[in-house]
């Protein structure tokens, strides 16, 4: 019962009342895990929503142009009576032949703003109204986008709702999550709809180019974090090959080296970085006893990775066992790349103990690295440095299992369970996951450092780890100050290794222990109290905080006042 009431008073210091007071009815109504269908009818506009946008008056009334390509689209009718039916009228409508017509139109047009509609697609009755609500907020907006999902007219049913993320370049060359409803400001348009690539010479028709093209061109891209239009389930194309070629024409216009490939996934691509140089990775792995972990990590960098300008940094943490440090002698008689260097401050300091590693890093990029871990692909060197040698990433993390072979890390939520946590913990390997981004190469708020790749230098402007987290929220703290620096924080789940911390770890029982994880959630929440109020870019609001695999957020409007 004890253990009960403590559970309430921190779910409540987390969330606060009205969120204990929806968690609790949600569980007596069974609403912790609801279907997207049913999500979705609570929350979509109600009549009386419908009726005061129509009434409402902007300051700002943008003309857009709505084209379309005439097609033998079973919607198209449909999309017609959904264009028709917008509570925003200040819109026109034409039909178009060829590309070469829709970029004349557009060019002979005095419209503002441009939306290309997909053959399959049905607006919702607000669609246009939100996006110039967004207009008149962010007047410096160059396009937007917003969710999405897939409509059954046979069983009038919604399904595989797709909530996507902020602005995220690196999940766009994983795969086409904006997709095709983008409103776009003229001038950008213009830019974007060439359809001649000069870098391939050759004339490109993909939506997915026009895409990329429109986020070459402005970063100032806005996401509306609502379901604001629907797919036909019966008329989804499968354009793969296309989609291949789009990254990698997107490629060659950024100057990125890099091969693209299918995935078992549909959908979601591979891009594999050309590496034209081989520079030192500096691995520090801190270590107390626990020999035989250390052993299996070491051997699996040696046996299994397959890139071989590194160097090993264990940092030795007060060890007592004499078979310790007969391995260090062992270790360095064998390896001449490693290294042992001594932290004599008593007392565990994850941060400080990294930090003075690093300090004897002679590569340019360091790999932090637990003891308890153990590679799993030979490439995952690799991997973490084609992402990591851009210019605007400053670290790299890896997907990560457990021993018995689920999930442990797939990138970190800050938010998620009040402060921060990795979805998807302790699912099965196979699991998709939401859009399937467990399987995607992604920019994220943040990693693990359990394996994490950071450039030396930007650890260094940063002033590494934080020393007033001894043990929690560290990393996360890292990787935050890593974006606020303004580079980028990137998740591969193409870099494996298993990671034989327990399911089960022990908790802060001790007063002591009790004592100093709460000074530390108060360093994370007036530190980050931004990120932590107005919600992670890459996650979106629909979902619920306190569950941690993507789950529907039922209460959404009135945690947000959509």
């Amino acid at each position: 019962m004890k253990k009960f009431f403590r559970d309430i008073i921190a779910y409540y210091k987390r969330f606060g009342l009205r969120a204990v007071v929806f968690r609790i009815v949600d569980k007596l109504t069974g609403n912790t895990h609801i279907t997207y269908s049913k999500w979705y009818q609570k929350v979509k506009p109600t009549r009386k929503d419908l009726e005061k946008q129509r009434n409402y008056t902007f300051e700002y009334n943008p003309d857009i142009l709505v084209l379309k390509k005439k097609t033998d689209s079973k919607s198209k009718d449909k999309f017609i009576k959904s264009l028709d039916m917008q509570t925003y009228t200040k819109w026109k409508f034409e039909y178009c032949e060829e590309d070469e017509e829709i970029l004349q139109k557009v060019k002979n047009s005095d419209c503002e703003y441009v939306m290309l509609a997909n053959p399959e697609i049905i607006l919702r009755k607000d669609m246009l109204f939100e996006c110039v609500k967004v207009l008149n907020e962010f007047p410096e907006t160059d396009a937007i986008y917003s969710d999405e999902d897939y409509v059954d007219f046979s069983r009038q049913e919604y399904l595989n709702g797709r909530l996507k993320p902020n602005l995220n370049l690196d999940l766009l060359r994983s795969m086409n999550y904006i997709y095709q409803m983008l409103l776009v400001k003229r001038g950008l348009f213009l830019q974007a709809y060439d359809f001649y690539d000069a870098s391939t010479e050759e004339k490109s028709d993909s939506n997915y180019d026009y895409i990329f093209k429109c986020v070459e061109h402005s970063q100032n891209i806005y996401h509306i974090p609502k379901v604001l239009y629907h797919r036909n389930v019966n008329e989804s194309q499968n354009v793969e090959n296309e989609e291949c070629q789009s990254i990698l024409n997107h490629y060659m216009r950024t100057g990125i080296h890099a091969t693209v490939e299918k995935t078992e996934y549909s959908g979601i691509y591979r891009s594999r970085y050309i590496l034209k140089e081989s520079p030192l990775v500096s691995i520090v792995i801190p270590n107390k006893d626990h020999v035989d972990d250390l052993k299996k990590c070491i051997n699996s960098l040696e046996e299994k990775c397959n890139y071989e300008n590194k160097e090993y940094i264990i940092v030795e943490n007060n060890s007592t066992e004499n078979k310790t440090f007969e391995y260090y002698d062992e270790l360095i008689k064998k390896c001449s790349c490693a290294s042992v260097i001594y932290w004599k401050e008593k007392g565990f300091n994850y941060s400080k103990i990294n930090n003075y590693g690093a300090r004897f890093a002679k590569g340019e990029y360091i790999l932090f690295l637990n003891n308890d871990t153990e590679i799993q692909n030979s490439d995952f060197l690799q991997e973490m440095l084609g992402y990591c040698m851009r210019k605007d990433v400053g670290a790299v993390g890896a997907r990560m299992f457990y021993e018995d072979g689920t999930i442990q890390h797939a990138g970190v939520i800050v938010g998620l369970g009040g402060l921060a946590s990795h979805p998807y913990a302790g699912a099965p390997k196979e699991t998709y996951g939401h859009m399937g981004r467990i399987h995607a190469v992604q920019e994220l708020s943040a990693v693990t450092a359990a394996c994490v790749l950071v450039k030396k230098e930007v650890f260094e402007k940063v002033k590494g780890f934080e020393s007033q987290y001894a043990v929690a929220f560290n990393d996360i703290d890292l990787c935050m100050k890593i974006r606020k620096a303004g580079y980028r924080i990137i998740y591969t789940p193409y870099a494996n290794l298993t990671h034989y911390e327990s399911k089960s770890r022990g908790t802060e029982d001790s007063r002591e222990k009790r004592k100093r994880f709460e000074s530390e959630i108060k360093l994370f929440e007036k530190r980050w109290e931004k990120i932590l109020k107005n919600g992670d870019p890459y996650y979106n609001r629909n979902f619920r905080l306190d569950e941690s695999d993507f789950q529907f957020d039922i209460h959404v409007k009135k945690r947000w006042k959509l």
